[in-house]
């Protein structure tokens, strides 16, 4: 019976590291904001088909194919308190600098920011973390896309984000 015992709570033990092990940057960041007022939203691929979808006309057939690529997207906002997330999640992003890259910095009329992604050992991108802060408005926002992130997305998104974009 002891053995049982022991191999169970073994068992629970490895599969609880697992678990830990396959989290995206956005629940991490959240357990450390956990008590604060961060909004999570996680969208799955078939939502966001149907967003895209909606365009009508203006539908980018190569937007739908990099979101087919997609495994999850989870958006994290804060109305206020924005420089202080924004600040707490880079520091989380430096202090494991060997799991995420630092891409690009942006700025808008209304956002500042930074990408991030992580790739696995053959190169190729799964994660890719977009931080940003409107001062005016001291918010925050935190974009975590996982699955399948080719060159040509990331480049898609940079664009979006106007001709501010720079690798320092």
């Amino acid at each position: 019976m002891k053995r049982v015992l022991c191999l169970l709570i073994l068992f629970m033990t490895v599969m609880g590291v697992m678990a830990q092990r396959g989290q995206d940057f956005a629940s991490r960041f959240m357990q450390q904001c956990s008590a604060d007022t961060v909004e999570c939203i996680t969208i799955s691929p078939k939502m966001m088909e149907q967003l895209v979808a909606m365009g009508g006309k203006n539908r980018n057939d190569t937007l739908l194919q990099a979101i087919a690529k997609l495994r999850s997207a989870r958006i994290l906002q804060a109305k206020q308190n924005g420089a202080h997330y924004y600040e707490r999640a880079e520091a989380l992003l430096k202090k494991n600098a060997r799991r995420f890259k630092h891409l690009k910095d942006f700025r808008t009329e209304r956002l500042e920011g930074v990408f991030y992604s992580r790739e696995q050992r053959s190169g190729r991108k799964v994660e890719m973390v977009m931080l940003g802060k409107a001062p005016e408005k001291n918010g925050f926002v935190l974009i975590n896309l996982t699955g399948d992130i080719d060159e040509e997305f990331i480049e898609m998104l940079m664009q979006m984000f106007g001709q501010h974009a720079s690798n320092t």
